[in-house]
C-alpha cells in the first residue's frame, strides 16, 4: 500500500502543469478550538466555459460565440483554520492570483481570438470543512467553500479595445473518503462547483462587460495528505473531468 501511494505521488507530481479552482487543501479537522495556519499554491490548466450574458447584443453585431476556455491560473494563499468542535472547521483563505481566458468567435463570417490576461490580484475565500473518523481507518468528509479573485487585465490577440476588470468567483460542495495509512492520508472524492467569470473594459464611460460560465460542474479529486511532524503536514491533489488542475500545500498546527 505505502507503494503504491508513493507512486500516486510521483505520477502527480509529473503531471504537466495545466489549471483554476479550489482545492480541499485536506481531510482532516483540527479540533475544538485548535488553529492551524497554511500555505497553498493552485495551477489550473484547463476549463471550459460557455457565454452566459452581457451588457450589449451578440445577434446585432453577428456575433457566434465559437469556444471560451481558461487557459491558465495560478493562485497563492495563505489559509487560516479554527476548530469550532471536533469535527468542524470554519477557515478563510487571503491570496493573490492571475489567469488568462481565451475567446474564439466569429464576427461576421470572421475568426477572432481574444484573451483576457489577467495582471496578479487580490484572492479571497472562506469555507466549512466537516470530517468524521470510521472504523478501520476510514473517514468520510466534505468541503463547503467560496472564492474571489478581481484583477485587471491586458486585451490580447485580435481585441480592440481598452482592458479593465477581471472578476473570478467559484464556490464548491467536495465530499470525499480517506484512508489512514501510516503518516499518509489518500483520499477521493467528487464535488460540484460553480465557476464564473465577468470582464469588463473600455473604462468607466464604456461600461462593456460580459460574463462567461463553466461548462461543466461536476468533477473529481483525489489526493493525500502525508504527515511529516508532529505538527507539520504536506498536501498533495489534482482535479479532473470539470477542470483540469493541481495543487500542494502544507500546514502548521499549534
Amino acid at each position: 500500500m505505502k507503494r503504491l501511494i508513493l507512486l500516486s505521488l510521483v505520477t502527480l507530481l509529473c503531471l504537466p502543469l495545466a489549471v483554476y479552482a479550489a482545492s480541499i487543501g485536506g481531510v482532516e479537522t483540527q479540533g475544538q478550538g485548535k488553529f492551524s495556519i497554511g500555505f497553498d499554491q493552485e495551477f489550473v490548466f484547463d476549463r471550459d466555459f460557455e457565454f452566459d450574458k452581457a451588457n450589449w447584443d451578440l445577434a446585432a453585431q453577428s456575433i457566434v460565440v465559437e469556444k471560451i476556455e481558461l487557459d491558465k491560473a495560478y493562485r497563492t494563499m495563505i489559509k487560516l483554520n479554527y476548530g469550532v468542535v471536533d469535527n468542524l472547521d470554519v477557515y478563510v483563505k487571503l491570496g493573490a492570483g492571475d489567469s488568462k481566458i481565451n475567446l474564439d468567435d466569429l464576427r461576421s463570417g470572421t475568426s477572432e481570438n481574444n484573451i483576457y490576461d489577467s495582471d496578479y490580484g487580490f484572492a479571497y475565500g472562506v469555507g466549512l470543512k466537516g470530517a468524521f473518523d470510521l472504523e478501520n481507518n476510514w473517514l468520510v468528509g466534505c468541503d463547503l467553500q467560496y472564492l474571489r479573485q478581481k484583477a485587471d487585465w491586458t486585451p490580447k490577440g485580435d481585441f480592440q479595445g481598452e482592458g479593465d476588470k477581471i472578476t473570478i468567483q467559484e464556490w464548491h460542495i467536495a465530499p470525499y473518503v480517506g484512508y489512514k495509512v501510516g503518516n499518509f492520508i489518500p483520499y477521493f472524492g467528487v464535488r460540484y462547483s460553480d465557476l464564473r467569470a465577468k470582464t469588463e473594459w473600455g473604462g468607466k464611460d464604456a461600461g462593456d462587460w460580459e460574463k462567461v460560465k463553466a461548462d461543466d460542474n461536476f468533477g473529481v479529486f483525489l489526493g493525500t495528505d502525508y504527515k511529516i511532524a508532529e505538527n507539520w503536514t504536506l498536501n498533495l491533489e489534482a482535479r479532473f473531468i470539470d477542470e483540469t488542475a493541481i495543487s500542494f500545500g502544507t500546514t502548521y498546527r499549534f
